[in-house]
């Protein structure tokens, strides 16, 4: 264990997520008793104070691997349900955007895309300073929808790292390059006149600014 996050030697973090879903499930059962004498703004006190502090702490190291925190994300899902007062069978989306809030999965993005911006920016430990290597090529031709060909991989994206395996593909350099690349791809589609103007305007942008961009961007999609 360090700096609370339980290490492993194959580094599944599967003895944390069982830890943090029981932690979570606690939390659930405290909102579960309090939702029926405390106002909604109350509840989500109780949820950012006992859940979603658990919750996001550490998810970039133990969160990206979608299969490992099935469970972590049903208990997310349960916690906006009862919140809520929606049924158990009810589709969880609109109540997350309807609260105003991230689902675990895009939280994860989320923090992948502000560590390589940050990278990007050296505001990360000087270890991390040339982790990412930004695209600098830049023509008239439209390849904002071509992220995979490097050839036309366009201007202010990042280089993939070639791995020879698939567990290769889980490693932080290439999901964080991955996930930054395909934001910066629908995000110029939205405005492609920006992109065109600025190719590297999300490598340029304030970090608290490309936060809630990224945020309402991930809400129009629940």
């Amino acid at each position: 264990k360090y700096v609370g996050i339980i290490f492993d030697e194959h580094l599944t973090f599967k003895n944390h997520i069982q830890l943090l879903n029981a932690k979570l499930k606690r939390a659930n059962n405290l909102i579960a008793i309090s939702r029926h004498y405390l106002a909604k703004r109350f509840l989500m006190q109780i949820y950012y104070g006992q859940f979603y502090s658990h919750l996001t702490y550490g998810c970039q190291l133990w969160g990206q691997n979608e299969n490992a925190i099935k469970q972590t994300i049903a208990l997310q899902e349960k916690s906006i349900r009862l919140i809520s007062f929606a049924s158990f069978e009810e589709d969880s989306s609109p109540l997350f955007k309807t609260l105003n809030l991230l689902k675990l999965t895009d939280i994860v993005k989320q923090s992948n895309i502000l560590f390589a911006h940050n990278s990007i920016n050296n505001q990360t430990p000087h270890i991390f300073k040339k982790f990412f290597i930004v695209n600098k090529i830049n023509h008239k031709h439209h390849t904002v929808n071509s992220l995979n060909s490097v050839y036309s991989m366009p201007a202010g994206s990042l280089e993939l790292p070639t791995y020879r395996t698939n567990s290769g593909k889980s490693s932080t350099r290439y999901v964080c390059a991955s996930a930054w690349n395909s934001t910066l791809k629908d995000l110029s589609m939205k405005n492609i006149e920006k992109y065109n103007s600025d190719p590297f305007w999300l490598n340029n942008t304030n970090i608290n600014t490309v936060k809630h961009t990224l945020k309402k961007h991930f809400l129009e999609y629940y």
